[in-house]
C-alpha cells in the first residue's frame, strides 16, 4: 500500500502528512482510500469519539468553565463587599482561595488536568491577594511593585508546576510590570501601554524568552519524548507577539509616525530595530527551517515581512503617479501577486518539511489534547497494517479532480487576508472607474450589475487555472464581482426584503458555479446572513402595519424559529452522515457549506447582540431575525444526542435524555450558549480543533457579555457567577467518577 500525502498528489515519492483526522479526510476525498477505509481509520486512530472520549471532553469543558466562573464570581464578590469587609476578613478570604487552590492541586496531583487548573487558579489568585494586602495594610508600594512580586511568584509556580499555562500567566504579568515600571513617572501609569508598546529592549526580551524555551524544549525532548515542553502554543504565541510588535515598529518608522531620533528610549537606540529585525528573521529562518521545523513560525515570519514590504512600497508612492484609478488597479494586482508568491513559498516549504520529516525515525508520541486532536499512539505504519488486514480497497492514484492542496489553517488565513485585501482594492477601482472617470450619473445600479457580471465570470475562469497567481487573482475578482452584484441588487430593488432573499438565492447558484471551497464558505455565511436579515425586515414591515394584517405578522413571527430549526437540524444531519460526502472532492465543498453555515449563525447572533447594545442606534436595523436561534440549536443538539447515544449504556442514554429539557431552557434564555453547545458537539464529533477553539472563545465571550449586562445588583451577580462555577465543577467531578467507574467495569469484563 502506498498512501500518499494529500498535498502532493502528483508524485509517488511524496511523504505522508502528519496523521490527523483532516489528513485522513483529504486522503479519502482525493480518492486514495475508500469511504469505508476512512471510517475504519477514524475508529482505529481514535479520531471519532466514543463514550469515554465524550466523558473526557465534557469533563474538561466543565472544569475549565467552572474555574473561570468561580474566579470571576469571587472577584465580583470582593469588589462589591470591599468597603464593608474588615481588613482581616479580606485577607482571610483571598488567602483562603490561594491556599485552597494550592492544597487542592497537591492533593489531586499537579500533573493531572484538575491539578494544573487548580495550580493556575492559585497563581492567578495571588495577584488579588497582593492587592488586598497592599491596600489593607497601606504598604506604600506602587502598582508596578505589586506586579513585580506577582511575576516572581508566578515564575516560581511555573518552575514547580511544569505547565505552559503558568508560564503564559507569568509572561502576561511581566508585560504589565515592564509597562507600569516604564510609566511610573506618568500621571496615568496605564498610558505606558500605548507609549512603550515596542521599545527595543522589550523586543530583545521576547526574543530571549523564545530562545530559552526552544533550548529547554530541545534538552527535555532528548530525555523524554512526552515532555510538556513539546507544547508549541506558547512559543508560537510569543513569536507572533514579537513579529507583530517588530512589524508595527518598522511600519511606524516607514510612515514617519514619529522620528526615531526624538523617541523615548532606555539604553538601546531605536535605530537598532531594523538591524534587530534582519537578525531576527535570519536566525528564526535557520532555526525553524533546520533545527526545529515549524511551518507556523515561518508563515508568521513571511506574513510579517510581506506587510512591511507593502508599507514600504506605499510610502514610496508606488503607482501613485498613474492616478487614483490606476493606482487602485495596479495595487490590487500587486497584492494578488505578493499573495500568490507567499502561497508558493509556503507550499514549497510545506512539501519540503513534510518530506524531511518522513525520513526521520518514526516516533509514537501521545500528548493529551483538550480538543481531541492528538492521535493516541498510532502511526501511519500501524494504520496501514490494520487496513490491509481488513482488505480495504486502497488506491495509489488520486482522482482527476483532486487539485486543492492541503494546508494548515494559518496558511489559509494568510492567503484569505491577501485575497480579501485585493478584492477591496479592485472594488475601489471599479467604483472610481464607473463614477469618477466615466461620470455615470444615471442607472447606477444597472451599470454596476453589468460591470460586475463579467468580473465574476473572469474570476471563475481564473479560479480554474493551475497557477497560484491565477487562482488568487480569480478569488479576488470573484469577491469583487459578487460584492458589485450585491450592491446593484440593494440599489435596484425597492424592497430590502426581496433584495436579501434574491441575493441569498444568487449566492447559492453562484457558489455552485464557482466550484471553489473558499468562495463556497463565504457564500454560505452570506446566505445565512441574508436570510436572517430578510426575515428581520419582513417582521419589522409586518409589525409596522399593526393589527390590520395580523395574519401576515403571525406568519412572519413563525419564520425565524422555523428557519433556525431547519438550519440546525441540517447541520446536525450533515455531522452524523459525513461518510456520505466522502470519497470525492465534493466532500471539501460540503465541509465549506457546513462550516460556513454555522459561522453565519454565529455572525448573526453576534450581530444581534451588537444591535441590541449600542449599534442599533447607529445602524437602525431590525434584529428580529435571530429569534428562535437558541431553540433551533437545542433541536439540533437533541438530534445529535439521540443518534450519538444509540450504542451507549442505559445510564448514558438516560443522562443524555435528561439534559434535553435543560438544552431547550438554554435555547430560550441563553440562545448564544445553546448555539455554542451545538458547535462544540459538532466540532468534537468531526474532530475539527480550529472550530472547537473558536467556539470556546465565543462561548466564554458570550457568557462574559451576558453577566456584564445582567440587570441585577452586583452582589447577586457575583452569587450567580460563583454558583455557576460550582455547578460546573460539580458536573466535572461527577463525570470523572462516572468515567473511572466505567473504566473499572470495562476492565472487569475484559
Amino acid at each position: 500500500m502506498n498512501i500518499q500525502s494529500p498535498e502532493h498528489a502528483s508524485s509517488s515519492k511524496d511523504a505522508l502528512p502528519p496523521l490527523s483526522r483532516n489528513s485522513l479526510s483529504l486522503l479519502c476525498d482525493s480518492g486514495r482510500i475508500s469511504p469505508s477505509a476512512w471510517s475504519r481509520a477514524l475508529d482505529f486512530c481514535g479520531f471519532r469519539p466514543d463514550g469515554n472520549a465524550w466523558l473526557t471532553y465534557w469533563r474538561q469543558v466543565f472544569l475549565l468553565g467552572g474555574v473561570l466562573f468561580f474566579l470571576a464570581g469571587i472577584i465580583c464578590f470582593i469588589a462589591w463587599n470591599w468597603d464593608d469587609m474588615q481588613p482581616f476578613a479580606r485577607m482571610a478570604f483571598v488567602g483562603g482561595i490561594v491556599a485552597s487552590a494550592g492544597i487542592g492541586s497537591v492533593v489531586v496531583g499537579p500533573d493531572s488536568r484538575p491539578g494544573q487548573a487548580l495550580l493556575l487558579a492559585c497563581g492567578v489568585a495571588m495577584g488579588p491577594m497582593l492587592a488586598v494586602f497592599g491596600q489593607t495594610y497601606q504598604t506604600g508600594a506602587e502598582l508596578w511593585e505589586l506586579f513585580r512580586v506577582w511575576t516572581v511568584l508566578l515564575l516560581a509556580l511555573a518552575l514547580v508546576g511544569r505547565q505552559a499555562g503558568l508560564w503564559f500567566a507569568a509572561w502576561l504579568s511581566g508585560n504589565v510590570l515592564i509597562a507600569l515600571w516604564l510609566g511610573r513617572n506618568l500621571t496615568a501609569p496605564f498610558d505606558a501601554f500605548s507609549q512603550f508598546f515596542a521599545i527595543p529592549e522589550w523586543l530583545v526580551a521576547i526574543a530571549c524568552a523564545i530562545l530559552l524555551w526552544e533550548w529547554a524544549a530541545q534538552r527535555a525532548v532528548r530525555k523524554d519524548a512526552q515532555s510538556w515542553l513539546r507544547s508549541r502554543w506558547l512559543p508560537r504565541l510569543l513569536f507572533l507577539d514579537l513579529a507583530a510588535r517588530t512589524s508595527c515598529y518598522l511600519i511606524e518608522g516607514i510612515f514617519h509616525s514619529y522620528r526615531w531620533s526624538d523617541a523615548w528610549q532606555l539604553w538601546l537606540p531605536p535605530q537598532l530595530v531594523p538591524f534587530f529585525a534582519v537578525a531576527l528573521a535570519g536566525i528564526a529562518w535557520w532555526w525553524y527551517r533546520k533545527k526545529e521545523p515549524d511551518l507556523f513560525m515561518l508563515a508568521t515570519l513571511l506574513g510579517s515581512g510581506t506587510v512591511v514590504l507593502l508599507a514600504a512600497l506605499a510610502e514610496a508612492e508606488l503607482f501613485f503617479g498613474l492616478g487614483v484609478v490606476g493606482a487602485f488597479l495596479f495595487w490590487g494586482l500587486l497584492v494578488t501577486g505578493l499573495t500568490a508568491g507567499l502561497a508558493k513559498m509556503l507550499l514549497h516549504l510545506q512539501k519540503a518539511m513534510s518530506a524531511e520529516e518522513s525520513e526521520k525515525p518514526a516516533r509514537i508520541i501521545h500528548l493529551p489534547s483538550f480538543l481531541g486532536r492528538a492521535c493516541p499512539g498510532v502511526s501511519w505504519q500501524m494504520l496501514r497494517e490494520n487496513l490491509q488486514a481488513h482488505g480495504e480497497d486502497l488506491r495509489d492514484d488520486p482522482t482527476p479532480d483532486a487539485k486543492e492542496p492541503y494546508s494548515p489553517w494559518y496558511i489559509k488565513l494568510l492567503l484569505a487576508l491577501g485575497g480579501w485585501l485585493a478584492a477591496v482594492l479592485f472594488m475601489c477601482f471599479m467604483g472610481l472607474l464607473l463614477f469618477q472617470t466615466l461620470n455615470i450619473s444615471s442607472h447606477e445600479e444597472l451599470t454596476i450589475f453589468i460591470v460586475s457580471v463579467p468580473v465574476l465570470l473572469w474570476g471563475r475562469a481564473m479560479l480554474a487555472g493551475d497557477k497560484l497567481f491565477s487562482r488568487h487573482f480569480g478569488f479576488a475578482l470573484a469577491i469583487a464581482g459578487t460584492s458589485g452584484i450585491a450592491i446593484a441588487l440593494f440599489l435596484g430593488l425597492d424592497s430590502v426584503i426581496a433584495a436579501c432573499f434574491v441575493l441569498a438565492a444568487l449566492l447559492a447558484v453562484i457558489s455552485v458555479f464557482m466550484r471553489n471551497v473558499a468562495y463556497t464558505f463565504l457564500s454560505s455565511i452570506g446566505i445565512v446572513g441574508c436570510v436572517g436579515q430578510g426575515i428581520s425586515n419582513l417582521i419589522f414591515t409586518s409589525a409596522r402595519q399593526g393589527f390590520a394584517d395580523s395574519v401576515r405578522l403571525d406568519i412572519a413571527l413563525l419564520l425565524p424559529p422555523l428557519w433556525w430549526a431547519l438550519l440546525s437540524l441540517g447541520l446536525a444531519c450533515f455531522c452524523l452522515q459525513e461518510k456520505r460526502w466522502r470519497g470525492t472532492m465534493r466532500g471539501q465543498t460540503a465541509d465549506a457549506w457546513f462550516f460556513g453555515a454555522y459561522t453565519g449563525m454565529l455572525v448573526i447572533q453576534i450581530w444581534s447582540l451588537g444591535l441590541s447594545y449600542g449599534l442599533g442606534a447607529i445602524l437602525d436595523l431590525p434584529i428580529f431575525g435571530s429569534g428562535g436561534m437558541g431553540l433551533g440549536a437545542a433541536a439540533g443538539m437533541t438530534v445529535l444526542i439521540l443518534f450519538l447515544t444509540k450504542k451507549q449504556s442505559l445510564t448514558a442514554r438516560v443522562a443524555s435524555m435528561a439534559s434535553i429539557p435543560l438544552l431547550f431552557a438554554f435555547g430560550w434564555y441563553l440562545p448564544g450558549a445553546a448555539l455554542a453547545l451545538l458547535g462544540l458537539v459538532m466540532a468534537r464529533q468531526m474532530g475539527n480543533a480550529v472550530m472547537q477553539g473558536a467556539v470556546l472563545v465565543y462561548f466564554f465571550a458570550y457568557m462574559i457579555f451576558y453577566y456584564y449586562n445582567l440587570a441585577i445588583p452586583f452582589s447577586t451577580k457575583s452569587t450567580y457567577l460563583v454558583a455557576s462555577g460550582l455547578v460546573l465543577l460539580l458536573l466535572a467531578l461527577v463525570l470523572r467518577v462516572w468515567q473511572t467507574k466505567s473504566s473499572i467495569e470495562e476492565a472487569g469484563r475484559a
